[in-house]
C-alpha cells in the first residue's frame, strides 16, 4: 500500500483543505500564485496521507504555526500550545496565509512517498496513531527514526530532486530551514541539495514537535511547557547541530524583537 504526502498535489480549484484560493501544490511543495519570488523554503521530512492524520496544512499539527504567530503577530508569547489544541485551530488557515505572503514562505518535505513498490503491508491503529506493518514489525509514518530505518529498506521516495528542480526555477529562495537536525539519511538528501545549489544555504533548527531533550536541556524550564524553550532556541541559538532563525538578521528585519524570547 502505498502511503503519499498528505500535500503531494493539491488542485487550486478542488482543495479539500479550504486553503486560500491562490495557493496549491505540486511534488509536496507549497505554492501561491500572487508570491512570485519565494524567499525562504520551511523543509521537512514526511507528512502521511493517514486517516489519523489531522494537519490541514504543512506543520498544521505541532507547535510550529503558534510559534510562528507569537513572533510574528505578538512579537511575544502569548500561545502556549499546539496549534490543534484550540477549537477554532489558533492560528486559523487564514492567519496561517497572511504570514506565509508577509514573509514569502514555501514549504516542502524530503518524502514524496513510502512502499511505493509494496501492497501486501497492513496498518493497525493504536493509541490514535497508525502503524504500517512490514516483515512482522510495526513502523510509524511520522516518526523521523522510523522513516530512517524505512530508508535502509529502501521503502522511501525522496523528493528531493522535485525540490532541487523548484530551487533552480526560483533563484531568490537561497535560504532554507530544515526542521530536525541534518544527520543519517537526512543529511544524505540535504548534501544533494547543497551539491546542486552550492550556494544554498540550509540551516537545520530544532523539531517544532518540540519532542526530546536537548531544547529543554539547554534552557533549564522543561517543567513550565515546551513553547518557551522552543523560541528561545529558534530565536537565539548559536551552537551544536543547530542554528536559529535570525540567520542574517532575518527575523529583526522582520521586525521581531528577538530580546522578547
Amino acid at each position: 500500500m502505498k502511503i503519499t504526502h498528505k500535500f503531494l498535489n493539491i488542485n487550486k480549484t478542488n482543495n479539500p483543505f479550504n486553503w486560500d484560493q491562490d495557493f496549491y501544490s505540486e511534488n509536496a511543495i507549497l505554492k501561491s500564485t500572487k508570491i512570485e519570488t519565494p524567499e525562504i523554503m520551511i523543509l521537512g521530512t514526511f507528512n502521511p496521507n493517514l486517516s489519523t492524520n489531522p494537519a490541514d496544512i504543512f506543520y498544521g499539527r505541532n507547535f510550529f504555526w503558534t510559534a510562528f504567530k507569537n513572533l510574528f503577530c505578538y512579537n511575544k508569547i502569548v500561545i502556549y500550545g499546539e496549534r490543534l489544541e484550540y477549537c477554532p485551530y489558533d492560528p486559523s488557515l487564514k492567519e496561517i496565509f497572511t504570514i506565509i505572503r508577509k514573509l514569502n514562505l514555501t514549504f516542502s518535505d524530503l518524502i514524496a512517498s513510502i512502499f511505493d513498490n509494496y501492497d501486501k503491508n497492513a496498518i493497525t491503529v493504536r493509541g490514535g496513531k497508525e502503524y504500517v506493518q512490514f516483515n512482522n514489525t510495526e513502523y510509524n509514518p511520522i516518526k523521523d527514526g522510523d522513516l530512517a530505518k524505512l530508508n535502509r529498506l529502501k521503502k522511501i521516495n525522496w523528493n528531493t530532486q522535485n525540490i532541487i528542480s523548484y530551487l533552480n526555477e526560483n533563484k531568490k529562495l537561497r535560504k532554507i530551514y530544515l526542521t530536525r537536525q541534518a544527520n543519517q539519511c537526512w543529511a544524505e538528501q540535504t548534501s544533494l541539495i547543497k551539491q546542486a545549489i552550492p550556494e544554498i544555504q540550509i540551516i537545520p533548527i530544532y523539531t517544532p514537535s518540540a519532542q526530546g531533550g536537548a531544547v529543554h536541556q539547554q534552557t533549564g524550564i522543561y517543567n513550565n511547557g515546551k513553547m518557551t524553550p522552543l523560541l528561545s532556541h529558534w530565536v537565539h541559538n548559536n551552537e551544536g547541530n543547530f542554528g536559529n532563525l535570525n540567520h542574517n538578521n532575518w527575523l529583526t528585519n522582520n521586525d521581531v524583537n528577538i530580546y522578547n524570547f
